[in-house]
């Protein structure tokens, strides 16, 4: 069944209606939301989705809690790291809650400098359980998972040709047909590369760029150059793609057989923040099941058991792979390499 993104907000409007009584009438969650409306306003940083998502997500959230105002900074994920450590170095970090794209170092970076509150969500415990304790000291909680997947023009790709797997992408016969994102600007880009290198080696980089891959600046880009078939092939992240397949647009998906790259993007709360009763309320309203809904509703992925994807299909039963805590913080220092391979 093809769901249009207008079917999948009527899906989910009982989803969503359904549980907005029972998330309002979580005494805690009350408790917060009676302290922060003395705090007027806070600001969400996030790199974690895209800005229509965003703002889909305050607008539920404000639903929810009317008077309080959200105030926005969407950026790609190694933007917003770049600003938020530019701001710190100012003494003037103004985000409240800081959800980073990262996988996790960029986070433990922000942890071990004491830039981020020890606080855990009364919800941390209802996501899968495989996104639980990511930081065992509670410094910081996953509020998303991405997958990032293979793309490809179906009209210009033999049934027969479809790639399986991300080794495929550096066969020869794809040269001057593929794109990828680049790890200087996109987190999700900086994962692909830090886990294929973990896989692979870096030999598989150097076939990538002898077979002339396009790199793009922001890894969502590789979705609209394989849809005017200007590329072939691209990595790119699964939410970015499905809206298209489901517009009818000449584009595929592939979940490689070697695993769909899993980003699970933790956020924290500023150590800084003035109004902590309302950062407290964001962090738990991101691991409710209202912001999984509006994740769902585009074409994203939910955290939690209780709300699936449009397929019907959860995160859990997908075959995946994803950066260990290690790669995550070494992330950093493929970037370099990278630039002097493919020359941007």
């Amino acid at each position: 069944m093809t769901v249009t993104r207008r079917g999948a907000i009527a899906l989910g409007l009982a989803s969503v209606v359904g549980t907005r009584a029972a998330h309002a009438a979580t005494e805690y969650e009350q408790t917060l939301y009676a302290a922060a409306k003395k705090e007027g306003e806070l600001t969400w940083y996030t790199s974690q989705v895209l800005g229509e998502t965003a703002q889909r997500v305050i607008t539920a959230f404000n639903a929810a809690y009317p008077d309080l105002k959200v105030n926005l900074l969407r950026a790609s994920g190694q933007v917003l790291y770049q600003r938020v450590m530019q701001e710190i170095g100012m003494n003037a970090l103004a985000g409240d809650v800081i959800s980073l794209s990262d996988t996790g170092g960029q986070q433990q970076e922000l942890k071990e400098a004491g830039h981020f509150m020890k606080y855990r969500p009364r919800r941390a415990p209802e996501v899968h359980t495989m996104f639980q304790n990511v930081d065992p000291d509670d410094f910081y909680h996953t509020t998303t998972a991405a997958m990032t997947v293979i793309v490809y023009n179906t009209k210009l790709t033999k049934p027969e040709d479809v790639p399986k797997s991300w080794l495929d992408l550096a066969d020869a016969k794809w040269k001057g047909k593929v794109a990828i994102g680049h790890p200087g600007f996109s987190s999700l880009a900086t994962a692909f590369v830090a886990k294929m290198n973990a896989l692979y080696g870096w030999g598989y980089f150097e076939k990538l760029a002898k077979n002339d891959t396009q790199v793009t600046r922001n890894i969502n880009d590789t979705t609209t150059l394989v849809t005017a078939g200007e590329r072939v092939i691209g990595v790119t992240p699964a939410p970015t793609a499905r809206p298209g397949v489901a517009k009818g647009n000449p584009i595929g998906i592939v979940y490689p057989s070697d695993g769909a790259l899993l980003a699970a993007s933790p956020s924290g709360i500023s150590t800084v923040t003035k109004r902590p009763n309302g950062a407290k309320l964001l962090m738990e309203f991101l691991l409710g099941p209202e912001c999984a809904q509006v994740l769902v509703n585009d074409y994203g992925d939910s955290l939690r058991p209780d709300v699936v994807s449009l397929s019907g299909k959860s995160i859990a039963d997908i075959a995946t792979v994803a950066p260990t805590a290690a790669e995550s913080r070494n992330m950093a220092e493929l970037v370099e390499p990278f630039r002097a391979l493919f020359g941007f």
